[in-house]
């Protein structure tokens, strides 16, 4: 540490620390937005991903019901379909108030297509291609889950890199702050030593 003993580039020293300390508050930012990052992430995996598959599970299972309407026939059918119907509309609002990718997008678009159409069919009695309606739409829901797979696969991904940037951020800045604690030390020390030395000197001349 001899350079600690040069005092008179005060200079110099004061930027190298204050290089050191910008470094650590900038790696500590960036770690910030990282947590950010990870926290949207996994907030989309619950609402856009997990709460949407639930959606997709409800929407399949009210579509059988209305299949085993058609297919075993009972007192007043009309009502119960129409109520079905209604449930599958309910359920498609709460679906498009999620963020969609374009792919899903298209996808969904179709769903609903086929549902208003299946409604508007089932109201004026026309119960002979229902099921082949159906299908189509159900369908559509299986294509719609493996997107959500896909995409849950890809943000937990993301996640996992930006797990990984955060903690080779926080040995970086673990580094930072020790090598800013030795430099501050030996500071300390040399200016201790300099006193002495003055001391020393002082006392010989008397």
């Amino acid at each position: 540490m001899k350079w600690t003993y040069s005092i008179p580039r005060k200079t110099s020293t004061a930027l190298l620390l204050l290089g050191v300390l910008t470094l650590v508050l900038v790696n500590n930012l960036r770690e910030r937005s990282n947590s950010k990052e990870i926290k949207t992430a996994f907030e989309s995996i619950y609402e856009d991903r997990l709460v949407v598959e639930s959606y997709i599970l409800r929407l399949s299972e009210e579509l059988h019901q209305v299949q085993e309407l058609l297919e075993r026939p009972i007192t007043h059918q009309k009502e119960a379909l129409a109520e079905r119907l209604s449930e599958i509309e309910q359920i498609n609002l709460l679906y498009l108030n999620t963020e969609l990718t374009k792919a899903e997008e298209t996808h969904f678009e179709h769903f609903e297509q086929l549902t208003w159409e299946l409604g508007k069919a089932l109201e004026k009695g026309k119960f002979e291609n229902g099921n082949a309606t159906i299908e189509d739409a159900l369908r559509d829901l299986r294509l719609l889950s493996e997107i959500q797979i896909s995409e849950g696969h890809s943000l937990m991904t993301q996640s996992q890199q930006l797990f990984k940037a955060s903690s080779i951020s926080s040995q970086f800045e673990i580094c930072l702050v020790v090598i800013l604690g030795l430099m501050v030390q030996g500071i300390l020390f040399a200016s201790k030593t300099l006193q002495k030395r003055n001391n020393f000197s002082t006392e010989n001349l008397n």
